[in-house]
């Protein structure tokens, strides 16, 4: 469920801002934490709301919240959007919220916070691997080797958990790898087919459809009980918080500095995820959570392909003309988008 270089794994991105720049500013930063504890809890979430009212109602709530507020604050210019391109929307909002929305509750009935956050966190390895296919990029050795690390991470996470690996965990690992591979098809296909839809369009579009496709499924299904308050407040702020709240954040954060500088969001989910199960379930993370935290890092790492800032080189004298762009002063450690 994370943005990641280039590509946000909720949707497309934003036209590029020639006003943004590589150094990310304090209030920005702290914007990427406050995504990050919005994303995170969706996990919590998840789990709290799913044993009373069923995975796919948590999906139903999630995209139907969302699409309410969001439409409200787009207005027609949705609905019309929506009408342009019903074919591209149907794809995006299946396989951005639908599906993996659905997919994160399937998984939180049995895998706790922590893990079902971590497990997601591969999300950009299977957008490097959907963007072979799709936009025909080609993946670097650096690449390559990020998705080894990921691998292993998933191998730590689920060989070293205290979960007995019986078929009801391998079928919840399944599905938070499910979401995070739909994630990683929803980012690739709406940067190629949607990239000129304003972004609040998009995300309100593809919340409506996504709406439009699970509630009948969901009706089909049966009505659950009557939730308790805990599971309500944890419907509404998956909602309101998680979804259609983030989703605004993210956009600002991403026209004020660089898709690479916002994808950082990647390495702070996972973080959250644990803390809230932590501190509001008492799940204690343990030391195969600490490794696969370590092996999720050096993968986003080798397939965001971050870097360290080389060092400034030596300032020219004033009067000897300098070649290409000024240096500026607090260059962010990620790259700068092209």
């Amino acid at each position: 469920m994370a943005p990641h270089a280039g590509v946000s794994h909720r949707g497309a991105m934003p036209a590029p801002d020639h006003r943004a720049t590589s150094a990310i500013a304090p209030v920005d930063l702290a914007t990427l934490v406050l995504l990050g504890a919005l994303w995170g809890a969706a996990y919590l979430f998840s789990r709290i709301a799913a044993p009373e009212v069923g995975a796919l109602w948590v999906g139903v709530a999630r995209v139907g919240i969302a699409a309410a507020v969001l439409l409200a604050l787009t207005g027609s210019g949705t609905i019309r959007a929506i009408r342009s391109r019903p074919r591209q929307f149907l794809i995006v909002g299946l396989t951005s919220s639908a599906i993996p929305f659905t997919l994160i509750a399937v998984a939180a009935l049995t895998l706790p916070t922590a893990l079902g956050g971590l497990l997601n966190a591969t999300t950009p390895l299977f957008t490097a691997l959907f963007s072979v296919g799709i936009l025909g990029q080609r993946l670097t050795t650096r690449t390559l080797v990020g998705m080894g690390f990921g691998l292993a991470a998933v191998v730590v996470l689920l060989g070293w958990s205290p979960l007995e690996i019986g078929p009801a965990t391998v079928v919840a690992a399944l599905a938070a790898l499910g979401a995070a591979a739909n994630f990683g098809i929803a980012g690739v296909v709406a940067r190629r087919w949607m990239a000129d839809v304003p972004p609040m369009h998009l995300a309100a579009g593809q919340m409506t459809v996504a709406t439009l496709v699970l509630l009948p499924l969901a009706l089909a299904s049966g009505v659950p009980a009557a939730p308790t308050p805990g599971a309500v407040v944890a419907l509404v702020a998956i909602g309101v918080g998680s979804t259609a709240l983030a989703w605004p954040l993210y956009f600002r954060t991403l026209r004020r500095s660089t898709a690479t500088a916002a994808s950082t969001v990647t390495f702070i989910i996972p973080g959250f995820a644990i803390a809230w199960g932590a501190l509001v379930l008492g799940e204690a993370p343990g030391p195969g959570t600490a490794a696969g935290i370590a092996l999720v890092i050096v993968s986003l790492v080798l397939v965001l392909d971050v870097r360290l800032p080389r060092p400034s080189r030596a300032i020219r004298p004033v009067s000897e003309p300098a070649a290409g762009p000024p240096l500026t002063a607090g260059r962010a450690a990620l790259p700068a988008e092209a």
